[in-house]
């Protein structure tokens, strides 16, 4: 949660800090703000509600200078307000401080700096940052920031990313990094700090991902890295290889609209660069050797939100292709509930971010059990990559929609060929049975064209339910976590209650709230759990429901009993909700849009949950 950019440079830093804002927006939206140095002196602008606020603010009272810090709030501790909105200053506004993440122990700390004589203006847990760097600088005139951050480390709990802007060190932008997200950018004349490296392209052209504990400072041309026992440390600075025009919206109105028509494409490049020849699996970036993958007895997948939906038919596929017993659990629970694990137990993370605070938690849970761990992530550069034994990459390029929708389609093709995989080195399938399996993988791209191409019919059905406050989905075996994945895009964009259920659960309670007034979508495409559906929509049918169907072209059985369907391409069963979900994403975006909500921006929500 919450957006950081720092920057120290030769232009003008209000453009700099706005527009690294709005790349970070989808991480928190209740309030923004900057401290710049302006001729000396330190320099607080911020407002409650959209960084459109903000600008607006500075417009009619602007700063002038080349260094400063910004955030873009989700809030945790105070309101969304004003005061509550970051940067935080000290006493005598000498120092500011933009921070991500929970200082777990803020309030004793609060408790004693007041004592002390401070002075506190919010609600925030961040406040006390500043008044601790204050009180140590008070100690003894001739200290630095440098000479207090080890101190600090030691006197704050949780997890945090800090940038600290002085008015004392204006040629300086310190930071420290535990837990929460944070990268150094830097082009020949030109230095960023920021939550997340899309907010600094294509100004920066080479980066560097933080490790918990780190800290230091940056100036113009230089990063200055150390350790919690404040040993220097080297780093391995990377390029950037973002293309900037995946940060556009192009002709799109919103990104999540944008995201989910770009899935074909993606498609095709995934399916380029991991379908080999007779039948191989192509993983390269995957380090996990096949001594160690043979001998994995058992699998656990922690994910949350979308990802855990992922990793739900992820389940079926592992257990289906690579016989391999499988469990699923919400990364939130796995790491409380002392799970069972040992060595030949292969952990599974899946996290779009790879900055997902719970699985990142279930990850390192794992890894005290000497449990190898593989994550599947979409940003490389991302803790959870960093901390995992191995990664694959997602390959879905950047996703800003809050609401995920291609990350989801990239996840659910790299666990099949991931099981495909396994299936393999445990002599289950050989490579002619799974070219047969690829010839059908390779027209899955033509496939979701034909379904984008329906997205007239599907936004007529959502204006006709624009007013409808309940809405139930059901799915059965492969197409249950369907439900559960399209009931939870209509309840993030559209702030419609929506649930999820398997169809075989239907009968056991969900069936009572079913009458003319809660519509119900049924993911039904042929498949061995076809006819069970069939009578899961004539027992809504029965009770007056209404029904809207996802079915597979051609079907004339419930074409006839549905009110509304949406017919989707034929497909194996395996591959079924790579093709049902993507009616669904288009349902939730045009629903959203019917009740004038903001589909890339939802209330309430932040693409990236870095806090627990």
């Amino acid at each position: 949660m919450c957006g950081i950019i720092g920057y120290i440079g030769n232009k003008s830093i209000n453009s700099i800090l706005i527009v690294g804002l709005i790349r970070l927006e989808y991480r928190g939206y209740d309030s923004a703000g900057i401290a710049v140095i302006d001729q000396g002196d330190l320099e607080i602008r911020k407002e409650k509600g959209k960084i459109k606020n903000l600008e607006d603010l500075l417009k009619n009272s602007p700063v002038e200078g080349n260094i400063g810090i910004g955030h873009t709030r989700w809030a945790t501790h105070g309101e969304p307000t004003k005061l509550n909105a970051h940067p935080h200053i000290d006493c005598f506004q000498k120092i500011a401080v933009c921070h991500n993440g929970i200082i777990e122990n803020h309030i004793n700390l609060k408790n004693e700096l007041i004592q002390k004589g401070h002075l506190f203006r919010s609600e925030t847990d961040t406040e006390v940052i500043p008044h601790l760097i204050e009180e140590e600088l008070l100690k003894d005139p001739n200290q630095t920031i440098k000479d207090v951050i080890p101190g600090l480390i030691q006197k704050i709990e949780g997890k945090y990313a800090i940038v600290i802007l002085s008015e004392q060190e204006p040629d300086k932008i310190y930071f420290i990094k535990n837990g929460s997200p944070l990268l150094y950018a830097r082009n020949n004349e030109e230095g960023y700090l920021t939550s997340d490296i899309v907010a600094v392209i294509p100004q920066a052209k080479e980066y560097y991902a933080f490790r918990d504990y780190e800290w230091g400072w940056i100036t113009q041309y230089e990063l200055h890295l150390f350790n919690k026992d404040a040993q220097k440390i080297i780093p391995e600075i990377k390029e950037i290889k973002i293309d900037p025009i995946h940060l556009e919206k192009g002709n799109y109105e919103h990104y999540m609209l944008k995201e989910i028509y770009e899935q074909p494409d993606i498609f095709r490049k995934i399916l380029n660069n991991r379908l080999g020849e007779k039948g191989k699996i192509k993983l390269n970036e995957m380090k996990l050797p096949n001594t160690i993958l043979g001998r994995i007895s058992r699998i656990l997948i922690t994910s949350a939100g979308t990802s855990w939906h992922a990793g739900i038919v992820g389940k079926l596929y592992l257990e289906h292709f690579a016989r391999i017993v499988t469990e699923v659990d919400l990364s939130s629970e796995f790491r409380y509930r002392n799970p069972i694990a040992e060595g030949d137990t292969l952990v599974i993370a899946i996290s779009q971010s790879g900055e997902t605070a719970d699985t990142l938690a279930g990850v390192l849970e794992a890894k005290t059990r000497f449990c190898k761990v593989l994550s599947f992530v979409n940003r490389l550069e991302s803790t959870i990559a960093r901390e995992s034994d191995s990664y694959i990459d997602l390959m879905a390029g950047p996703e800003i929609g809050v609401a995920s929708t291609k990350a989801y389609t990239s996840e659910l093709i790299h666990l099949l060929f991931f099981s495909l995989y396994l299936s393999g080195i445990k002599w289950i399938t050989n490579k002619e049975d799974r070219e047969v399996l690829f010839s059908e993988i390779r027209k899955l791209p033509t496939m979701m064209e034909a379904i984008l191409e329906k997205s007239k019919q599907i936004q007529e059905i959502a204006k006709i339910f624009k007013k409808t406050k309940d809405f139930i989905f059901l799915g059965r075996y492969f197409n249950h976590p369907t439900a559960l994945e399209g009931a939870l895009k209509l309840k993030e964009i559209a702030y419609v209650h929506a649930s999820g259920y398997a169809g075989g659960e239907f009968k056991h309670g969900p069936i009572a709230l079913i009458d003319e007034n809660i519509p119900t979508i049924c993911i039904a495409p042929k498949s061995s759990v076809y006819d069970k559906m069939l009578s899961n929509i004539q027992e809504v049918k029965a009770r007056k429901g209404k029904i809207i169907a996802i079915i597979t072209e051609g079907d004339k059985n419930i074409s006839q009993i549905a009110d509304y369907f949406i017919e989707i391409p034929e497909v194996s069963e395996y591959l079924s909700p790579i093709l049902s979900i993507i009616p669904l994403q288009l349902f939730a975006y045009y629903s959203a849009l019917e009740r004038n909500c903001e589909p890339d921006k939802p209330r309430n929500l932040a693409k990236s949950v870095t806090v627990e």
